[in-house]
């Protein structure tokens, strides 16, 4: 791929939204929600709505937006309005605990909130945030009357004017915060300049995805995580093709609802959508998944056995990728027709990869160690969080608190991150290498792994398991488990103990809480 160069005048807002109207494609379907569709035009006219009124509320360029906001096509409006004016933008879950909405509007120092208006002071209290100058309800009906600082979207859309000249941003210029998974803690947010999404677009999105106009892309993961952004709204729209949104929980039967309904070329998910996909047995006829060409996976490892079945079911190529918030987006990944499950494949064209020791020296093939990776996508440091920024930015590398290994052909391999890793009997166990043996067993639904502290002061693994649907759980079932990792793997590796659960504790982007499970 050659050198990817951007002109050093930039708005995503432009790049994204305005381009398409530009070259032609003004009419073209670019969004669907439910019953209602808008095409590339219906948007700019909608982003230049919101930017008028987050300009009427007092909003100045640099100063930062904080979405609270499902798959709405109100999240499209205000994040494109929020670039287009200059601001800084970020997005997090609406369904939040109210501890954690209100450590967000503290935490950003945003000036303006835009929330659904169903948890507008309820979960989250606008009037009572230091920083907040106003907030926009959107989706709501104004039943519960007029609150302190809100205004609502649908009182004000159809009087604002439906042109609104984009700032004259640059490529260094500051325009989105991104958050962590937030695996101890509150997450802490990425800053991100408006080049890092372009370039990514480029690198990843268009040439490993192939987007293309007439494309349609469906997800189970939310706007509001890095992962869905690129995928399902920045990618597509880069290539003219259709973000087709709903605002229920993306379960299995929603998704392929919606599948079925628009015809979609591409699916967004998450290895719990996909296991939850692979365990449904609708009746014969009920939805239609051949349009699908790629199903994307991220946030977490996908189990070897996990993707072989979806991929046996569904007919099509999973592309298993890793990336972070700290790159935007996916940097490492499988690619269609070269796909080896249990790897995350090869380095994107654009980035470049390393497994290095804890000193930062390069360690050889098939080694264990923490990933360093580097690209023009790579955020400026963590928002507020100085120590945090020094030990992970290292000049132009990131160095992930993921352990990897890297094989003689170039492919990586996850090994969990590093808090995970367990020492058992003074050897390192990566609990992913158990749950993928327990995965494989025709009785287990979900497993996890964590360690736990035996009688005698030593670490020992403990699994936690979720039976398939009309599985007894037993003590006999517990030692077939046990028997079934020895068998597969290194003795040593086997739990000591096994733990039934009717469900495993997720965070809302899919992935398991282990601390919550070491608990």
């Amino acid at each position: 791929m050659a050198a990817l160069e951007f002109p050093s005048e930039l708005n995503l807002s432009v790049e994204y939204v305005d381009k398409n109207v530009r070259e032609g494609r003004g009419d073209d379907l670019a969004l669907t929600y439910l019953d209602e569709s808008y095409t590339y035009r219906d948007v700019l006219r909608h982003v230049c709505k919101a930017a008028n009124l987050l300009r009427e509320l007092g909003l100045e360029p640099e100063q930062r937006v904080l979405l609270m906001l499902g798959d709405h096509p109100e999240f499209v409006w205000f994040w494109f309005a929020a670039v287009r004016l200059g601001a800084i933008v970020s997005a997090v879950n609406p369904d939040g605990k109210p501890e954690e909405l209100a450590y967000y509007l503290d935490y950003t120092r945003s000036r303006i909130l835009v929330a659904e208006e169903r948890i507008l002071g309820t979960s989250v209290h606008p009037d009572e945030a230091r920083w907040i100058k106003a907030a926009i309800a959107c989706r709501g009906d104004g039943a519960r009357g007029p609150l302190p600082k809100v205004v609502r979207w649908e009182e004000h859309r159809d009087r604002l004017p439906d042109e609104f000249e984009p700032e004259k941003t640059t490529a260094e210029d500051l325009c989105v915060m991104l958050y962590t998974g937030g695996s101890t803690g509150f997450p802490k947010a990425v800053l991100h300049r408006q080049v890092d999404f372009l370039y990514n677009t480029h690198a990843y999105g268009l040439p490993i995805l192939g987007f293309r106009p007439g494309d349609v892309v469906v997800s189970a993961s939310r706007l509001y995580f890095g992962y869905a952004l690129g995928t399902h709204l920045l990618f597509p729209f880069r290539a003219g093709a259709t973000c087709a949104l709903f605002p229920e929980k993306p379960t299995a039967e929603r998704v392929l609802e919606e599948v079925t309904r628009r015809r979609a070329t591409h699916l967004v998910a998450v290895p719990t959508a996909i296991n939850a996909m692979v365990q449904l047995d609708p009746e014969p006829g009920r939805y239609d998944w051949s349009s699908l060409r790629i199903t994307t996976s991220a946030g977490e490892a996908l189990p070897p056995a996990l993707l072989e079945r979806y991929m046996a079911k569904f007919g099509h190529d999973v592309l298993d990728g890793i990336g972070s918030a700290e790159l935007f987006h996916v940097y490492i990944t499988n690619r269609p027709g070269d796909i080896v499950p249990g790897s995350l494949g090869k380095v994107v064209e654009g980035y470049e990869a390393k497994v290095c020791d804890d000193e930062g020296r390069e360690l050889p093939d098939g080694e264990l160690g923490s990933l360093w990776i580097r690209g023009e996508s790579m955020g400026l440091g963590y928002f507020r969080r100085t120590a945090e920024t020094r030990k992970h930015f290292r000049g132009e590398w990131f160095v992930s608190a993921d352990k990897f290994r890297r094989d003689p052909e170039g492919r990586f391999w996850y090994g969990g991150r590093t808090d995970d890793l367990l020492k058992v009997g003074g050897r390192f166990l990566a609990p992913m290498e158990v749950e993928n043996v327990l995965l494989s067993h025709p009785a287990v639904h979900e497993a996890a792994v964590v360690g736990f502290t035996d009688a005698d002061g030593l670490t020992k693994p403990r699994a936690f398991v979720v039976v398939r649907e009309g599985v007894e759980r037993t003590e006999a079932l517990a030692r077939e488990l046990q028997e079934f990792v020895k068998e597969r793997l290194q003795p040593w590796k086997y739990p000591r103990q096994v733990v039934f659960l009717d469900s495993l504790p997720k965070s809302d982007r899919g992935k398991i809480l282990r601390g919550a499970l070491r608990d």
